[in-house]
């Protein structure tokens, strides 16, 4: 099925809803995950440096390819959520905003984006997205997963709960520039 969406140019307008649902399940079931997803994965989460881990995860693991495998496996075997994030920080060097995104993904009902716009709604936890794997970090992470189900409307699912607060702080940036430029053109008129 993921291989049937991916031949779909339209999915990769929108891959959030249109390929990642269908991503999340095909590992659940097999454990696999294609390198072109996990760089797509890369490119949704932050485009500007999907080259640069590209490069960085294939000197780890020889190719992107085995990268891609790796990855999955670890994943796969591993039993506890802390286990999966510990994996990907510590062996393959992710901070933690790219792997909770990879992870959000792959496991939506466990882990949420770490993001800079959910921060400045929850006004904490700004900090969180620097520190190296440790217990203290993931214990934050946890902080972390309350804060945004807690913040959020209690019927969403907790990637809608991240979204939500995403969209929060767009709105409230954007209404904010729109306001500077309606106060611009105030003072330029007088």
């Amino acid at each position: 099925m993921v291989m049937s969406i991916m031949l779909d140019p339209i999915a990769y307008y929108s891959p959030e809803t249109l390929m990642f649902p269908v991503l999340a399940q095909s590992f659940a079931d097999t454990g696999e995950l294609d390198p072109e997803m996990l760089y797509l994965i890369l490119d949704w989460k932050a485009s500007r440096a999907r080259t640069r881990h590209r490069r960085r995860l294939a000197a780890i693991a020889g190719s992107f390819d085995a990268t891609a495998r790796g990855i999955a496996a670890d994943l796969h075997e591993a039993s506890e959520a802390e286990q999966r994030l510990g994996l990907l920080m510590t062996k393959w060097g992710f901070l933690l905003p790219t792997a909770s995104a990879i992870l959000a993904v792959l496991y939506p009902d466990t882990f949420t984006i770490y993001d800079r716009r959910v921060c400045d709604v929850l006004d904490d936890f700004h900090k969180l997205g620097s520190m190296k794997w440790s217990a203290k970090a993931w214990e934050e992470y946890q902080r972390f997963l309350v804060a945004v189900r807690s913040a959020a409307p209690q019927a969403l699912s907790l990637r809608d709960c991240d979204r939500w607060l995403w969209g929060q702080d767009k709105r409230k940036a954007m209404l904010a520039e729109l306001d500077d430029i309606d106060n611009v053109g105030r003072s330029a008129k007088c």
